[in-house]
């Protein structure tokens, strides 16, 4: 069972910061000298401007692995992120990308999928008390076809947008909305009764078990990753990968991902060479990864600006072609979403794959890649025509 790391989502502990640096000069976005990485942790420790933490960082939560004192310096900037909103309020081409907005990306691809799809999602509202189910994710929502293979027949998937776990409210320092996530999730839980939960992305997972609790969150439900339940899975035999998968893959990592460490992001390493494909590493990959290009939006002073999140995903999908990979796998939906939007954009086409597909292809079936790329063109278009 993969051990959830509780403690890199504690406060900022000021006693134990030294204000080194280490964390900005390490980052794999910032990389600022050691000089200027003292002054700008000083500035904002004691509440001061910042001159680019509050502009570029990502909210990748690198800097608290990093960290030699395990000070927790990304809560830090969160919390900044936190007083720059409260001071200045937020742009307005921001709410196209807030979870419980009308008018935001995953509704505008909700509305133009196909019918069977919505179908499946609407499915998924069904509130009848059980004793377990899967929780699909926002992202999954808008990706349902993902589900529709043969070894995750039966699976009792309950969720939908509208129960967004609020992740992008935490990585922007948003703490009332995400608050009011809690309270919409207490909820959700209270009238499904169940006892478990598994979920179906790494940022639910983190959400739920590490983060939410600290914002009113109150349940019993024991929540697992659906890493995990692969994995096992394929241990068991239970899923029997009977075909190889003659691919070169790079790997993107999900920023929850890194921060679980080793045991988690190996999992997916694991899976896909039990598959049989062929792994080669992007030079900033595990606990040093780029987050996959929405992160670019995340600072306070960026407040989801299209230009920073194209620049963000263009730059991690032109590291992941360098590899020279024949595909690129993600584990988490974001991460393939983000992935195949900026594969919209880019004269090198190269197929995206989530590790759910790869996992298809190695027991017979074929996966629908096509939609992958198609949600990734209706993204660029949503933010194109909307923001």
């Amino acid at each position: 069972m993969i051990k959830t790391s509780a403690g890199y989502f504690e406060p900022y502990d000021r006693n134990k910061c030294e204000t080194c640096g280490e964390c900005l000069v390490r980052c794999p976005v910032l990389k600022m000298k050691r000089e200027d990485a003292i002054a700008e942790m000083s500035s904002l420790r004691d509440g001061g401007k910042s001159s680019k933490v509050l502009r570029r960082c990502e909210s990748c939560f690198g800097c608290n692995i990093t960290c030699p004192n395990g000070a927790n310096p990304a809560q830090l900037f969160i919390e900044r992120f936190h007083d720059f909103h409260a001071e200045k309020g937020f742009p307005a081409h921001s709410f196209y990308f807030m979870p419980h907005s009308e008018n935001n990306f995953r509704n505008y691809i909700l509305a133009r999928m196909p019918q069977d799809e919505k179908d499946m999602v609407e499915s998924w509202k069904d509130m009848t008390p059980c004793d377990e189910f899967v929780y699909p994710g926002c992202n999954i929502c808008v990706a349902p076809y993902l589900t529709r293979s043969k070894f995750m027949r039966g699976l009792n998937i309950r969720g939908s947008v509208d129960v967004c776990c609020g992740e992008m409210y935490y990585r922007t320092g948003m703490y009332e909305k995400l608050r009011e996530t809690a309270q919409n999730l207490n909820r959700f839980l209270d009238a499904l009764g169940a006892k478990k939960a598994m979920i179906l992305c790494s940022a639910g997972y983190n959400m739920f078990t590490n983060v939410l609790p600290k914002f009113g969150l109150e349940t019993k439900v024991k929540f697992t990753s659906y890493i995990d339940w692969i994995w096992d899975k394929i241990e068991t035999g239970e899923i029997k990968l009977e075909r190889k998968v003659d691919l070169t893959v790079t790997i993107q990592e999900s920023c929850y991902g890194k921060i679980f460490g080793k045991d988690y992001y190996d999992i997916p390493r694991k899976i896909l060479h039990a598959a049989g494909a062929k792994i080669v590493e992007m030079p900033h990959s595990k606990e040093c990864a780029y987050c996959c290009g929405i992160g670019g939006g995340f600072p306070a002073g960026s407040g989801y600006n299209p230009i920073d999140i194209t620049a963000a995903s263009l730059r991690v999908v032109a590291e992941a072609s360098a590899t020279g990979a024949e595909a690129f796998v993600a584990y988490c939906s974001g991460c393939m979403q983000s992935m195949s939007a900026a594969m919209a954009v880019l004269p090198v086409k190269k197929p995206v794959y989530h590790i759910l597909q790869i996992i298809q292809l190695a027991t017979g079936e074929e996966p629908e890649l096509n939609l992958n790329a198609q949600r990734g063109a209706m993204m660029v278009k949503g933010i194109m025509l909307n923001q």
